[in-house]
C-alpha cells in the first residue's frame, strides 16, 4: 500500500521539491542540496537522500530510471511522477505556517558565556564572521547567476529565497561584529581596573 503524503516527512518533501528543478541521481541531489537548499534549510548525508528516495519511490512519488554511462559507473536516475507533482503542491499549499526554530550552538555558548574568558568567545566570534563572510560572498555569487541566467519557470523564487540568505548572513555579520567590540571594549575595562602587581624581589 502507497504511503500517505500525509505521513512523509518534512525532508521528503525537500527531496520532492528539488526534483521539481529536473531529474536527478542520488548524487546529484545531494550536490544540489550542498548548494541551495543546504544554506537554510538541510544539508543531508547520502544515505539519508537514498533512504528518501526508496521511501518515495514506494510511494509512488518517484520513478527510478537505470542510466548506462560511458567511462563512469551506471546510475539512477529519479524522476518526479504526476503524483509527486501533485504532492509537492499540496504540501507548499495546505501546509499551515509554523515558525522556524533556531539552534544556534555560538549563541548558546555566547549566553553562558560568564563562565568562560571573553577571549575565547572573542575567538569563536571571529570565527563566525570568517565563515559568515564566506557564505555571504558565495550567495551575492549564486544571486548574480540567477539574474545572469534569465527569468524562467523557477528563477524568481530562487532568487528570493538567496536574497533571504543573504540577509540572514549580513545580519549574523553585523552581530558578530558588534559582540566582538563589546567583549574588547570589557576586556580593556578590565585591564584599567585590575589592581597594579607588585614585583618580587
Amino acid at each position: 500500500m502507497a504511503t500517505q503524503t500525509t505521513d512523509l516527512p518534512q525532508t521528503s518533501f525537500a527531496v520532492l521539491g528539488m526534483l521539481s528543478f529536473q531529474p536527478m541521481s542520488g548524487y546529484d541531489l545531494k550536490q544540489f542540496a550542498d548548494r541551495s537548499i543546504g544554506h537554510f534549510y538541510w544539508s543531508p548525508a547520502k544515505s539519508q537522500i537514498y533512504a528518501e528516495l526508496r521511501r518515495l519511490k514506494k510511494a509512488g512519488l518517484v520513478t527510478e530510471q537505470h542510466v548506462e554511462q560511458e567511462n563512469r559507473p551506471d546510475k539512477r536516475v529519479y524522476a518526479l511522477t504526476p503524483s509527486g507533482r501533485e504532492a509537492l503542491a499540496e504540501w507548499i499549499d495546505g501546509s499551515d505556517y509554523e515558525k522556524d526554530v533556531f539552534k544556534s550552538n555560538l549563541m548558546l555558548r555566547v549566553f553562558f558565556g560568564a563562565s568562560a574568558s571573553p577571549e575565547s568567545l572573542i575567538s569563536l566570534l571571529k570565527q563566525n564572521l570568517e565563515s559568515e563572510t564566506e557564505k555571504l560572498a558565495q550567495l551575492e555569487g549564486m544571486e548574480q547567476q540567477c539574474i545572469a541566467s534569465g527569468p524562467g519557470h523557477d528563477t524568481l523564487f530562487t532568487l528570493i529565497t538567496i536574497r533571504g540568505g543573504i540577509h540572514f548572513a549580513r545580519a549574523s555579520i553585523n552581530w558578530s561584529q558588534d559582540a566582538i567590540k563589546e567583549l574588547e571594549e570589557r576586556l580593556r575595562t578590565q585591564a584599567v581596573g585590575a589592581p597594579a602587581q607588585r614585583s618580587s624581589r
